[in-house]
């Protein structure tokens, strides 16, 4: 509502304006209300030139937070990138180094596997052997 109120008050204050302006234009004399409506006019003119310039200093702090906070999200962005960059290096390096881990145990457990069978056959021949030398020391089996 205000806004229309503005706006009428505007256009009758400009054709009041331009009444004046006519008037002077025949050399006729002003009136004091007509000398207060056309400091009126240049007041309404002086503001709505102030209003222009404060809001193209705000648009102009707008567009410079705007623009400050674009480039502070771009480094955040970039940061963040490069540590989940650097933290996934760090993961496949420790994934090779565990694949590598895998791999060596694995290794030891078909050797261990190997000792642990010789081992028996070694085991099982003495076992034999002693067998064989108590039957032999002992003479033969008895039924």
């Amino acid at each position: 509502m205000s806004a229309v109120a503005e706006t009428v008050l505007s256009r009758v204050l400009e054709e009041a304006v331009n009444r004046i302006a006519r008037k002077v234009a025949e050399g006729k004399k002003l009136s004091d209300q007509e000398i207060v409506i056309l400091y009126l006019d240049i007041i309404m003119r002086s503001n709505e030139r102030r209003f222009e310039a404060i809001d193209k200093r705000f648009d102009d702090l707008k567009e410079y937070v705007d623009k400050r906070t674009n480039d502070l999200k771009e480094y955040v962005d970039k940061r963040i990138t490069d540590l989940k960059e650097y933290v996934d290096k760090r993961f496949e390096a420790v994934d090779k180094r565990l694949d590598t881990l895998d791999k060596r145990i694995d290794s030891l457990e078909r050797r261990v596997e190997l000792v642990y069978n010789e081992v028996s056959s070694i085991k099982t021949d003495i076992i034999k052997m002693m067998k064989e030398y108590m039957e032999r020391l002992y003479g033969g089996k008895k039924s």
